[in-house]
């Protein structure tokens, strides 16, 4: 059949006298254009008139078999044939698989109408011995898997992809196609090396046809079941959303604990009130995160200034537990290895309890009623 004729309607009678099923598909409207004889009691139908205007009244094709049927446009526009086995699903009659081998060609409702592109199959059912019915279940469910499902020969190259494959993907590829998968085909082969230990399971950059996207890949060598040779069968999930909406948590967690700290800070504001002299008002709730923000900004100053005493007032600190009070005592500690003198003032009797309770000697600091004593000397 010459693929650059025009064949209209009454083109075709030649194929009724024909017992292989053989009908041509619309591709521009996705259903039967037209049907010989022989597909009438296959699809169930009480005659062709019946079985077209079935075909042209239905859904229409499922958003998977659209895209087997748009992938299979690409490659007859390519002038290439094509054969596969298809599970087929008559109205009123059991699904069987055939096998279809699929060709160009151009179709026109009548002289002079618009010139359309048709695809021409010709189908062998196969029987129960030649379509195992386990396999017929796999392979479908297969097609309509939203995972990527590629397999790939031992040099890289397309053996078979799912249809959401081929819509992430691509149309099969030349040469290394899984390492082109990649958006950094380098990847490839230290995947291949560990691949002959074990499965290998990774988050790796795809490169799509929409895109970088993130996957999550399952890879495991496998055998190709037409030849037998090495394969490499791979499974992908699309993790994008998902690894965005982490870094989302982590930069909201990164931006919380920056304000944390700010926040710290500004509860610890050291303020110079003499000649070589600090002060540390400690002013809220004191626990021990706050008490090493307070002596990191005095070492802050002490490192960079001549600074001889510090006055830590308590006035308003609501201190009262003894693991703070010694970590007070650690502060002033602290500053007299470096050289500088420390003071407290404004202790309250919580922590005056809470220090006597607990032990903690304090003797060796001086204690003052307020900031204004502790600046004074008294």
């Amino acid at each position: 059949m010459a693929t650059d004729s025009v064949y209209l309607l009454d083109d075709l009678a030649l194929f009724d006298v024909l017992s292989t099923p053989v009908w041509i598909v619309d591709l521009e409207r996705g259903h039967q254009w037209w049907a010989n004889l022989a597909c009438v009691p296959m699809w169930g139908a009480v005659d062709r008139a019946q079985l077209l205007a079935a075909s042209a009244a239905g859904p229409g094709p499922s958003p998977t078999s659209r895209l087997r049927l748009e992938q299979l446009q690409r490659r007859l526009e390519r002038g290439e044939r094509a054969v596969d086995r298809w599970t087929l699903y008559p109205d009123h009659a059991k699904p069987f698989v055939a096998e279809c081998r699929q060709q160009a060609i151009r179709i026109a409702d009548g002289p002079g109408e618009s010139v359309r592109l048709g695809m021409l199959v010709e189908a062998r059912v196969l029987g129960d011995a030649e379509a195992e019915l386990q396999d017929r279940r796999g392979i479908e469910a297969l097609r309509y898997l939203g995972e990527l499902v590629s397999l790939y020969g031992d040099a890289g190259e397309v053996l078979m992809r799912n249809p959401a494959a081929v819509a992430a993907l691509g149309d099969v590829g030349h040469g290394d196609a899984f390492a082109a998968s990649f958006v950094d085909p380098s990847q490839a082969p230290e995947l291949r090396r560990r691949l002959a230990a074990e499965p290998v399971r990774l988050d790796v950059a795809v490169r799509t046809t929409t895109g970088a996207r993130w996957y999550d890949t399952a890879l495991r060598r496998s055998l190709d079941p037409v030849t037998g040779a090495p394969a490499l069968l791979v499974t992908q999930t699309d993790i994008t959303e998902r690894r965005a909406h982490l870094a989302e948590l982590e930069r909201n967690r990164q931006q919380i604990a920056a304000q944390t700290d700010t926040l710290l800070r500004l509860a610890a504001p050291v303020v110079r009130v003499g000649a070589r002299v600090l002060a540390l008002p400690l002013i809220g709730a004191l626990d021990r995160q706050r008490a090493d923000v307070a002596l990191a900004a005095l070492l802050d100053h002490t490192g960079r200034d001549r600074v001889d005493r510090v006055v830590l007032d308590l006035t308003g600190a609501a201190v009262d537990d003894a693991e703070v009070a010694a970590g007070v005592l650690r502060i002033v500690r602290v500053l007299r290895l470096q050289g500088v003198s420390a003071a407290l003032s404004g202790v309250r009797p919580p922590l005056a309890r809470a220090i006597v309770d607990a032990g903690v000697d304090l003797s060796e600091v001086r204690c003052h009623q307020s900031i204004e004593h502790a600046l004074a000397g008294r």
